[in-house]
C-alpha cells in the first residue's frame, strides 16, 4: 500500500523505491527507445581516456562563487577574464569546451549539485540545471563547426545527500533514499541528449564523490538506480566510477585528492597542485605547483603504470587552486602541458627509468644515526606527513627517529625512494629496519604494491615479516618481504611505504631497501629481441621486441651481467607480435635482456 503525504517539502510517495517520485524529469531526453542509443559512439575499457571535473557554478552577474560571505575574494586562482564568466553563458561554455579539446580532454564531467529539493528557481543549487542547457548548446555549436569537443558525463557531487534545501540527511538504504539517488542521476541525463553522452561499453558515465555525506548506504541504492535507469533510458544501465570511500561494487574506482599527488586506482587522478587559501575556515594546505614540475612529475609516474583512464583534478576549481584551465595566474601553461602528456598517455608511451645517482644500485638506505647521511644525495628519504608525526632524538648517544602517537594509538613513518632507483612494472624487494622497541610486537610495513584487494588498489599492501634478529641487547633488525612492489608514490604524501606502530615506543635507527634478483618466469620464454643500428644516430640502437601479446616486456641493461636495471618497456597489445624501442648507447660495453611482466 502507498500513502500520499503532504508537507512543507511538497508531495511525495512513501513505498517501494520504484514507486516513489519526487519530481518529473526536468528534461526531455528520457523515456526513449533502445534504438536511439545504437548509433551513438562509445569507448571500451581498453581505450585510453582523459576526463576532468568541470565546475560550472560561477556567475559574474550575481557574483555567485566569486565572493565569500564577507565580500572577500572567494577565488585563489582566477579565470583569464571575468567577461561572461557564468554558467548561463553559451559563449563561456563554448570557450571551455574548445580549450578542453586543445588540452586533450575526452570527457567533461559537470560537477552537479542537483537533487530533488532543488528543482525550483529558489533552490541554492538551481544553477546545476540552468547551466546544462547552455553547455549542450555550446557543444552543438562546436560540432557544427567541425570541432571534436569532449563528450559529457556526470560528476555527482554527493554533498547534496547531506546539504540540500530540505535539510535532509539522506539514508540510501531506504526506498526514499534510493529514489533520491536515482532521481538526482536521472534529472541530469534527462537534460543531456544521448548524442552528447560519454559512454564506456555503451553505458553513460556517472562519477560519484565521497560516501561520507550519506547517512547510511549499501549496494542496494546502486542496484535500484541502474535498474531504473535502464528502464527510463533505452535499456542500458549507467557506468559507475565510485570514489574509493564507497564500500560497494562499481565498474571503476578513483580517489579524490589527485591534485595533491597521483592517486592510481582503476581510474587514476592527478592534478597541478592545491591551495585553498581563499576558502574561509580551513586550515592552510598548499601543494606547490613548482612551475609545472609537480604536474609533470605525476604525469610521468602515471605513464609508467599501465592505467587506461585518468581524471585530471580539476579543470577549473578556482577556490582550491586546482585548475588547469586558462587562468590569470598561469595563462594556458597547464592546459598545454596536459595536452603534451595526454598525447603520450594515449600513445601508451612508457618512459625509461630516470637516470641519476641511484640508477645502477641494488640498495638505498637512510641512516638517522649518521648526521652525514642527510648531507649526501638521498636514495631513501623520510617524509613528514600529518599522520606520520615523529621526532629525531638521541638515545644511548646515537640519533634515531621516534614515533609520536599523542593524537592516535596508531602512528606512522613514511618513506619514499629516489626516482632514479625506480623500475618498470613490479619488483620483489626486501626492506631491513634497525630499531629498538618496548613492546613484544613488531611494526607493520605497508607498501605500494600490486595486491588489488589491499587498500587503495594495493597502495597499502601489507609486507610479510621474514625474520627479526637481535643485534645487540636492545637493537633488533627486522626484515620484510615486499613481493610485486611498484613504488609509484601511491601513499600519503607520495610515499612508497610506511611503518605503522600500534603499541609501545619504537626508535628507528636505519632502513635499507634492496632489490631482489629477477627470476625466470614460470611460463617459459615469452620474449626475444633483435638489436640493429639506428639509421642517422650513432648513439642509439633499434631494438625489435617479439613476444606474447597482452603483456609488457621490460628491457633491462647491464654493464657487467651482474647488476641489471630496467630502462624501458614495450607493451604488445592483443594481436600485436612485435614492438620497437630506441636504446641509447651510454657505454662501450652494454648487455640487454627482456623480462615479461604483468601489464
Amino acid at each position: 500500500m502507498l500513502f500520499l503525504l503532504c508537507s512543507s517539502r511538497g508531495l511525495y510517495w512513501i513505498g517501494l523505491a520504484q514507486d516513489i517520485a519526487f519530481n518529473p524529469p526536468p528534461g526531455d531526453s528520457v523515456y526513449f527507445d533502445p534504438s536511439v542509443r545504437k548509433g551513438i559512439s562509445s569507448w571500451t575499457q581498453q581505450d585510453r581516456l582523459v576526463m576532468t571535473p568541470y565546475f560550472y557554478w560561477y556567475d559574474v552577474w550575481s557574483q555567485a562563487h566569486l565572493l565569500n560571505p564577507d565580500n572577500s575574494d572567494a577565488l585563489t586562482t582566477h579565470p583569464a577574464t571575468l567577461t561572461g564568466f557564468s554558467y548561463k553563458s553559451l559563449a563561456w561554455h563554448k570557450t571551455q569546451l574548445r580549450d578542453m579539446e586543445a588540452a586533450g580532454i575526452d570527457i567533461v564531467l559537470p560537477v552537479y549539485w542537483g537533487d530533488p529539493s532543488q528543482l525550483q528557481e529558489l533552490g541554492l543549487s538551481y544553477w546545476s540545471y540552468a547551466g546544462l542547457g547552455p553547455l549542450v548548446a555550446a557543444r552543438e555549436s562546436l560540432l557544427a563547426e567541425g570541432a571534436s569537443p569532449p563528450r559529457i558525463g556526470l560528476f555527482y557531487d554527493t554533498t547534496t545527500l547531506e546539504k540540500n534545501l530540505w535539510g535532509e540527511h539522506v539514508d540510501l538504504t531506504t526506498p526514499r533514499g534510493q529514489a533520491w539517488y536515482y532521481e538526482s542521476i536521472r534529472d541530469f541525463f534527462s537534460m543531456i541528449p544521448p548524442k552528447h553522452w560519454a559512454m564506456i561499453d555503451q553505458k553513460p558515465i556517472v562519477m560519484t564523490y565521497a560516501s561520507s555525506f550519506a547517512r547510511d548506504y549499501d549496494q542496494t541504492h546502486v542496484t535500484v538506480a541502474k535498474e531504473r535507469f535502464a528502464q527510463d533510458f533505452g535499456g542500458m544501465p549507467f557506468y559507475l566510477i565510485k570514489e574509493v570511500s564507497w564500500a560497494l561494487e562499481a565498474e571503476d574506482t578513483y580517489a579524490w585528492g589527485g591534485a595533491t599527488g597521483l592517486r592510481s586506482l582503476s581510474v587514476a587522478s592527478l592534478g597541478p597542485g592545491y591551495d585553498h587559501s581563499s576558502v574561509p575556515d580551513r586550515d592552510p594546505l598548499v601543494i606547490d605547483r613548482e612551475g609545472g614540475d609537480f604536474f609533470i612529475r605525476n604525469w610521468m609516474r602515471l605513464l609508467r603504470m599501465g592505467v587506461n583512464r585518468v581524471m585530471i583534478e580539476t579543470w577549473n576549481e578556482f577556490h582550491e587552486g586546482t585548475d588547469i584551465a586558462h587562468s590569470r595566474e598561469y595563462g594556458r601553461h597547464y592546459l598545454e602541458l596536459n595536452r603534451q602528456y595526454a598525447d603520450l598517455f594515449k600513445a601508451r608511451y612508457v618512459p625509461p627509468p630516470i637516470q641519476g645517482p641511484f640508477s645502477d644500485l641494488s640498495a638505498v638506505s637512510v641512516d638517522f644515526s649518521d648526521p652525514q647521511d642527510s648531507e649526501d644525495p638521498a636514495g631513501l628519504i623520510w617524509l613528514d606527513w600529518q599522520d606520520g608525526l615523529s621526532e629525531l632524538v638521541r638515545r644511548g648517544g646515537r640519533l634515531c627517529r621516534r614515533f609520536l602517537s599523542d593524537l592516535s594509538p596508531v602512528s606512522y613513518l613514511y618513506f619514499r625512494v629516489h626516482d632514479s632507483f625506480r623500475w618498470v612494472g613490479t619488483r620483489e624487494l626486501e626492506v631491513k629496519v634497525w630499531m629498538e622497541k618496548t613492546s613484544d610486537g613488531l611494526p607493520d610495513l605497508e607498501f605500494d604494491g600490486s595486491d588489488g584487494l589491499a587498500p587503495l588498489m594495493g597502495a597499502y599492501t601489507l609486507a610479510r615479516i621474514v625474520r627479526a634478529e637481535r643485534v645487540t641487547s636492545g637493537l633488533t633488525q627486522v626484515t620484510y618481504a615486499l613481493p610485486e612492489a611498484r613504488f609509484m608514490n601511491g601513499q600519503n604524501g607520495g610515499a612508497d611505504f610506511r611503518l605503522s606502530k600500534q603499541e609501545g615506543d619504537v626508535w628507528v635507527y636505519r632502513i635499507e631497501v634492496s632489490t631482489m634478483p629477477f627470476t625466470s618466469p614460470p611460463y617459459g620464454i615469452l620474449s626475444s629481441a633483435t638489436l640493429s643500428p639506428l639509421e642517422g644516430d650513432a648513439n642509439a640502437l633499434r631494438l625489435e621486441v617479439r613476444g606474447k601479446s597482452e603483456m609488457r616486456h621490460v628491457v633491462e641493461r647491464s654493464s657487467d651481467l651482474s647488476t641489471w636495471r630496467p630502462m624501458s618497456s614495450v607493451y604488445l597489445a592483443e594481436g600485436q607480435e612485435r614492438g620497437f624501442l630506441e636504446v641509447p648507447v651510454t657505454q662501450s660495453k652494454q648487455f640487454f635482456r627482456l623480462s615479461p611482466v604483468k601489464p
